[in-house]
C-alpha cells in the first residue's frame, strides 16, 4: 500500500535566473532573462513524495493571484491533494532563485501567504508521515507535531533555534551540512545529513547507522535536490523501508532532480528512480 503523507509547508513562487557566475557581496552580474517556476520548500516537497508514489496532501496558504494558481496548478498536476491550501488575502510568497553556470545557488525568500498556514490536527492524524520545515511561522510547526499520530519529519531550513519542545516531537530530522554545522550533532532521535554530491550520513541517537553516496550526474539545476531527498526519503520510509534503503532510493531521486531547470520540473517519478539505481 502507497505512504499516505502530509506535508505542512511553504508555497513560493520562484523568479529563476540564471548566470555565468553567482555574485559577491556588492558585485552585479549578468544574468539570462528570468523565468517563473513552482516551488517553495513544502510544496517541492510534496510534488516529490507524490511523484514517488505517495498519497500525498499539502498544507499551505497562497494569495489570491496569478502566481498563487501556478503553484496550485502544480501541485495537482502532480497527483498533490491541494483540497487543505489556504487562499489568503497576502500575495502568494516569493523566491528569487540566482542559478550559476555550474548548477549552484543563491535563494531569497519573501514572507507573504506562507505566514498564514493553519493546521488541521483531524485532518494529520490520519497520515503515515507527516513533513514539515521551517519557511512557516514555528507555532504551525509545533501544531503539526502535535497532530502526527505517524512518524513527524521535520527538514530544519532555513536554520532556525528549535525548542524542546519541538525537538522532544521530531521523528527525523534532516539537515544539510551547513544547517549540521549550526544545529550541532544532536544526541537523540533520527538525523540525516545531506551534503550535496557528498555521502548523505545518517545518525541514531549520535552514532552513523547508514550512509549513502550519491552517484555522479552532471547537474543543470540543483534548486529542489534537497527537497526531492526529502519527499523520497518520506515515502520510502513510511512505507517501511530500512533507513539504509530509503536514504539509497532518496539520494538516487535528489542526483536525477539535479538534471532539469526548475525545482519542480526536474523531479522524477519512482520508475526513473528505479531504472536509475539499476544502471
Amino acid at each position: 500500500m502507497a505512504s499516505r503523507i502530509a506535508v505542512v509547508g511553504s508555497i513560493n513562487a520562484d523568479l529563476v535566473v540564471l548566470m555565468p557566475k553567482l555574485p559577491d557581496r556588492g558585485e552585479t552580474v549578468t544574468s539570462s532573462e528570468p523565468k517563473w517556476f513552482p516551488g517553495g520548500k513544502g510544496a517541492n516537497q510534496a510534488v516529490a513524495a507524490a511523484r514517488m508514489g505517495g498519497i500525498v496532501c499539502m498544507v499551505g496558504a497562497v494569495g489570491s493571484d496569478a502566481p498563487g494558481e501556478m503553484c496550485l496548478a502544480a501541485l495537482k498536476s502532480s497527483g498533490v491533494n491541494a483540497e487543505y491550501v489556504l487562499k489568503t488575502t497576502a500575495a502568494t510568497s516569493t523566491a528569487l532563485v540566482m542559478v550559476e553556470d555550474s548548477g549552484e545557488n543563491q535563494i531569497v525568500v519573501t514572507d507573504g501567504a506562507n505566514s498564514a498556514v493553519e493546521v488541521d490536527a483531524e485532518l494529520l492524524a490520519s497520515f503515515d508521515a507527516v513533513v514539515a520545515q521551517f519557511e512557516i511561522p514555528e507555532p504551525a510547526v509545533l501544531q503539526a507535531a502535535k497532530a502526527t499520530k505517524g512518524i513527524f519529519i521535520v527538514n530544519a531550513a532555513p536554520v532556525r533555534p528549535i525548542s524542546e519542545e519541538l525537538s522532544a516531537l521530531i521523528d527525523v530530522l534532516i539537515v544539510n551540512e551547513h544547517e549540521f554545522e549550526q544545529y550541532g550533532k544532536p544526541a537523540h532521535g533520527l538525523v540525516i545529513v545531506t551534503a550535496g554530491s557528498k555521502a548523505v550520513v545518517a545518525y541514531q541517537d549520535g552514532e552513523v547507522v547508514a550512509q549513502c553516496q550519491p552517484k555522479k550526474v552532471e547537474p543543470v539545476d540543483t534548486v529542489g535536490a534537497g527537497d526531492t531527498f526529502v519527499g523520497a526519503f518520506a515515502v520510502a520510509y513510511a512505507g517501511g523501508s530500512s533507513i539504509q534503503a530509503a536514504i539509497e532510493r532518496a539520494c538516487a531521486a535528489g542526483a536525477l532532480s539535479t538534471l532539469k531547470l526548475g525545482a519542480q520540473s526536474g523531479m522524477p517519478n519512482s520508475g526513473a528512480v528505479d531504472v536509475f539505481m539499476q544502471g
